[in-house]
């Protein structure tokens, strides 16, 4: 019985362990396959580097997408445009997740973070092994 627990509780750690070790890997996947993405799209030149002319271009075509998105959000009568009600909305809104950001950099239970997690559940108590 011993050994069972032992061997369960040491495979529930080991994936605990795994798992943290593959987020920053992810991460770095992701941010290498988004460079290569921007140089493929943005290197005009084909250097290998993004040079002040193609940053400024790929900066301008986030600038456009996130103010399409921000029209697809918040723009209630269609008109193609934001009015002051709109804006007050999306400001609203922009404050809110700021807020919800810094919570979660704070880290849950600290000062200002919100809501204090759940406790987890507790444990079942192991019974005692027989014996012999």
């Amino acid at each position: 019985m011993k050994k069972i627990l032992i061997l369960a509780l040491g495979l529930a750690l080991s994936s605990t362990f795994l798992q943290a070790e593959d987020a920053p890997a992810d991460k770095v996947k992701k941010a290498e396959a988004r460079r290569a993405e921007m140089l493929k799209k943005y290197d005009k030149n084909g250097d290998g580097q993004l040079d002040e002319t193609e940053k400024a271009a790929a900066q301008e075509e986030r600038r456009k997408e996130r103010e399409q998105e921000r029209l697809k959000k918040y723009d209630k009568n269609g008109d193609g445009k934001l009015d002051e009600t709109e804006k007050e909305a999306m400001r609203e809104d922009l404050k809110k997740r700021a807020q919800e950001a810094g919570a979660r950099r704070k880290g849950p239970g600290a000062p200002g973070a919100g809501t204090t997690p759940p406790t987890p559940p507790a444990l079942p108590a192991v019974p005692p092994a027989p014996k012999n």
